[in-house]
């Protein structure tokens, strides 16, 4: 497997996955939040660019919520920025050059680590630039580090320095949300850049001997369905004859976590596999006559703004309902149903009321109605 910006965060954790012998599984097809985050990109970069914006209507509220915050920004005075720049970062020469690459598809040579900054900023009299990744979603927390601790971000910024010949690089991590937009960053000056490139070249040295280090980075590893230590941790987890899985200390809890953690990220990814193959053939037939298959599934939202969400705030005031109503003048089903549930009500008269409720607000036009895919065991 070939390393890139992207998955050198991982790198730092185990480096037996990018052995030139691991082969792994296709990537999964992307998910609803990653479309949707990559139409944001593409209007960023499209108003970059100076060109026409031709965002989606999921994507015009994030890209609304950026715009806002880049003309109020002091970067957006700063002149011409580059969107999309792709650079292939040589480690043994420790230089970097610049790549002519659309859609991340990289034409890289061995030795080489290719990644692609969302947006960059090069003063060459001052030699200063500023890398800046943009991110969408509500997974910041969990899978975003913050600037000083983004390794994808430092390798980037090692990229433009070491191709521009810059001395000092700001890196930026900004996260944009319904909320609003907020932002971390980090300043390297050549000292840390040269410790950058110290770490790289000891990681893609230590390649070719690694051995398999599971954590809680499995969750991110293409290979992890194929790493002989997922079987082991499966095996320790469910036996082939029954076993009494023993918790009874910290060391334990620890290791058993790990193997937890490993295998559910190798069952995501098998998982992901079988969705693919059962969309081309459409389902996956199951001993019971069942077939598993992709069906569409109706989910509301509610929306408490415009006319119709004033009817809606009535009906709900008139239900006793109010603690329902979140900031924002927003709601949900399961908001409405804990409003109602501490009023005393069960079972049918419960349920009544809140299907009575819903449906007025239904006939306001204050509930939308969106089509999702999921997952589901049908008989034929």
């Amino acid at each position: 497997m070939n390393v890139t910006g992207s998955s050198l965060p991982l790198l730092r954790q185990c480096q037996w996955w990018a052995h030139e012998n691991v082969i792994a599984p296709p990537p999964s097809p992307p998910s609803e939040s990653m479309l949707l985050g990559t139409e944001v990109h593409s209007a960023i970069e499209n108003y970059l660019c100076g060109r026409p914006v031709l965002a989606s209507e999921d994507a015009k509220p994030l890209f609304a919520e950026w715009l806002d915050w880049w003309k109020q920004s002091h970067l957006s005075a700063l002149g011409d920025w580059r969107a999309e720049q792709a650079f292939a970062y040589v480690v043994a020469a420790d230089t970097a050059r610049l790549l002519d690459s659309r859609n991340r598809r990289y034409d890289t040579k061995p030795g080489e680590i290719a990644g692609t900054v969302d947006a960059l900023y090069v003063d060459a009299q001052a030699r200063y630039g500023i890398v800046v990744d943009w991110k969408t979603g509500h997974d910041f927390g969990r899978f975003v580090a913050d600037a000083e601790d983004n390794w994808q971000l430092k390798l980037y910024a090692l990229c433009a320095a070491r191709a521009f010949n810059l001395d000092s690089i700001r890196v930026m991590v900004v996260r944009i949300s319904d909320d609003g937009v907020s932002v971390s960053e980090h300043l390297l000056d050549s000292l840390e850049l040269d410790a950058v490139a110290a770490t790289v070249a000891s990681l893609v040295a230590k390649i070719h001997s690694a051995q398999p280090k599971p954590g809680g980075h499995c969750r991110r590893c293409r290979a992890v369905s194929v790493c002989p230590t997922t079987a082991q941790a499966t095996t320790a987890l469910v036996a082939p004859s029954p076993v009494e899985i023993a918790i009874t200390n910290p060391e334990q809890a620890t290791a058993a976590l790990i193997r937890l953690r490993q295998v559910q990220a190798a069952c995501d990814q098998i998982e992901s596999m079988l969705k693919t193959y059962a969309t081309e053939q459409g389902g996956i037939r199951l001993p019971d006559g069942k077939t598993w298959k992709r069906v569409p599934v109706e989910r509301e939202s509610i929306n408490l703004s415009g006319p119709e969400g004033a009817i809606a705030m009535a009906a709900i005031s008139a239900a006793g309902a109010e603690d329902a109503v979140e900031h924002k003048a927003a709601t949900s089903k399961a908001a409405i149903e804990r409003a109602i549930k501490a009023q005393g009500l069960k079972g049918k008269e419960l349920r009544g009321k809140i299907e009575s409720l819903l449906s007025e607000m239904r006939a306001a036009g204050a509930v939308r109605s969106t089509t999702v895919e999921a997952w589901r065991e049908l008989e034929d």
